[in-house]
């Protein structure tokens, strides 16, 4: 615990409990950054991209390592929102066909699917109650028409999905399971492949670790021939002679156009590196139990806790508030005593990693005590 923590400088200033928000960057991918900058600003830029090109390997083969895929299905975006996209309006779709979402989804994984409307794609909405989504009303809405059930393996406020029976489902429906990954990816385990996920998307800068304006888009290789790309440079073409007969990649570069985010590489590739080392199934496990700590401290308070009461739906992210102190009331006042933690969405939400420690929950419910007197 103390390695770990020592490649963060920001838990000697406090206890952050914001990783569902952003990451506080280890020393490793500081490091990282700057060494490249260090590069292309002394040696200029082919020496850099020399440098580079071994990044992009190195990221690809570590990031499928992490989710169990081939690197030819990993492809670099700019954040979580583009590679939905990607999934979005890459799909072949009829007059007659339909997608399905849900209420609980960030508005990224929303407004690329609403815009299908147009194109006369029925885009069916499941609602969300008492911030939850039962599984079955998001399967009974999935039928022979339906081209993709798109959600987020762990809401931004903390709900998750059972993938693997949404994945089920959607193979016997001959639909595509696409999800956003970014709440949980760097924290909990997650396997695409056992899973069926089709194609999925995730920013670098929460859990993975990394900077922001650098992510990864995955597709599976057994559709990607079906996915169009949304935009596209010759980067995005086999080797070709004249461009008329150019054929796209059969690999998810084939969605990468133009030239890459080199020093946002960099960053991520020490951060996948870093994440490697580690056991994801443990990481989860503390991240987990100590949210789970901190709830059931919230409890005891009388604290109004509104994550799920399902304890499979739960994750390293606790949400709740206080009757009788507004949001800002409640996050200035942790604030002021280093405790840091989200007020978005009307409420309270502190998210967990590999970095805390269970003293730092103590401390926060104490803090927490003192507000409600």
């Amino acid at each position: 615990m103390d390695e770990i923590r020592s490649e963060f400088p920001i838990v000697k200033e406090m206890a952050y409990f914001d990783i569902a928000f952003g990451n506080s960057l280890p020393n490793c991918v500081k490091e990282a950054m700057t060494s490249f900058i260090s590069i292309i600003q002394k040696e200029g830029v082919s020496v850099a991209h020399a440098h580079t090109r071994k990044k992009i390997d190195e990221a690809r083969i570590s990031f499928g390592k992490l989710i169990n895929a081939q690197p030819s299905e990993i492809a670099f975006v700019k954040n979580t929102s583009e590679g939905l996209n990607f999934a979005a309006n890459g799909i072949k779709y009829k007059k007659g066909d339909n997608v399905v979402i849900n209420e609980l989804e960030h508005k990224n994984n929303v407004f690329c699917w609403l815009r299908l409307n147009k194109k006369g794609i029925d885009v069916r909405v499941v609602p969300q109650k008492n911030g939850r989504v039962e599984i079955d009303d998001i399967t009974s809405n999935v039928d022979s028409r339906t081209r993709a059930v798109a959600v987020a393996s762990t809401t931004n406020l903390g709900f998750r999905f059972d993938l693997h029976e949404l994945g089920k489902v959607c193979r016997e429906n001959s639909a595509h399971l696409v999800v956003d990954g970014i709440q949980s990816l760097g924290i909990e385990p997650l396997d695409v492949k056992k899973a069926g996920i089709d194609m999925l998307s995730s920013s670098s800068h929460k859990g993975l670790l990394g900077p922001h304006g650098i992510g990864f888009f995955y597709c599976n290789d057994d559709i990607i021939d079906d996915i169009e790309p949304t935009n596209v440079a010759g980067s995005c073409y086999e080797p070709f002679e004249d461009p008329k007969t150019a054929k796209l990649k059969h690999s998810a570069e084939k969605f990468e156009g133009g030239n890459y985010n080199e020093v946002g590489i960099c960053g991520v590739a020490a951060a996948l590196d870093f994440i490697e080392k580690m056991d994801m199934a443990a990481v989860y496990k503390h991240s987990f139990t100590l949210s789970e700590k901190f709830r059931d401290g919230l409890l005891k308070l009388d604290a109004n806790v509104t994550s799920s009461p399902k304890k499979t739906e739960r994750s390293h992210i606790s949400t709740f508030n206080i009757p009788g102190k507004t949001i800002p009331e409640i996050r200035d006042f942790l604030e002021k005593n280093r405790i840091r933690v989200s007020g978005h969405y009307g409420i309270i939400r502190a998210s967990f990693d590999h970095y805390n420690t269970e003293g730092e929950v103590d401390k926060a419910l104490k803090v927490i005590e003192k507000i409600m007197k």
